[in-house]
């Protein structure tokens, strides 16, 4: 009986293999055909026009040179903060702070809310030694700040800034204090 049992089992499952078969083949033809419809799609998808041409560069400038006797503006020159030969205030630091201070008037409104601080002027010491470009760096109150350039503008002609011995403009800071006795 044994036997009997193995060949029953054997015709059955070669049967249902022959039925399975069928199926497999059709589900293998039916993914394969979707992927070829998808690479097609995706192929005509993935076509695009190139993008155009960059636009062609302008043409080259020719250089232009200046003269060293032609006239330069001085606003375009910049102001050096650091040379080999800074400039001078006629007889030194101490003399310009003491200028400073005799010729600073403190501003009555101020006195009356008792202001009082240390502002910090930048000016510019040109190539002749005059005064110019006059700003607040760090200020206190408006009318002290003007004070301050209003004084900074009475400064006399310093001795120049020089760099490799012709004179240039030069950026100098200097501190005014504002404090009530």
């Amino acid at each position: 009986m044994i036997m009997k049992t193995k060949k029953s089992t054997i015709v059955s499952a070669s049967l249902k293999l022959l039925l399975v078969l069928p199926v497999i083949i059709l589900v293998l033809v039916a993914i394969s055909s979707c992927a070829a419809k998808n690479k097609a799609a995706t192929v005509q998808t993935e076509v695009a026009s190139p993008p155009p041409p960059p636009p062609p560069p302008p043409p080259p400038q020719p250089p232009s040179f200046k003269l060293k006797k032609d006239v330069i503006d001085e606003s375009e020159t910049t102001p050096f903060v650091v040379v080999e030969e800074m400039p001078v205030f006629p007889g030194g630091d101490s003399l310009l702070l003491n200028f400073i201070s005799l010729n600073t008037r403190y501003p009555e409104a101020a006195k009356a809310n008792k202001i009082q601080g240390r502002v910090i002027i930048r000016f510019c010491v040109t190539e002749v030694g005059s005064v110019d470009r006059i700003s607040v760096l760090k200020g206190v109150d408006p009318e002290l700040d003007a004070e301050s350039i209003r004084v900074i503008g009475t400064l006399p002609a310093f001795n120049p800034g020089k760099q490799g011995g012709e004179a240039v403009p030069v950026w100098y800071m200097v501190p005014i204090t504002f404090t009530l006795k």
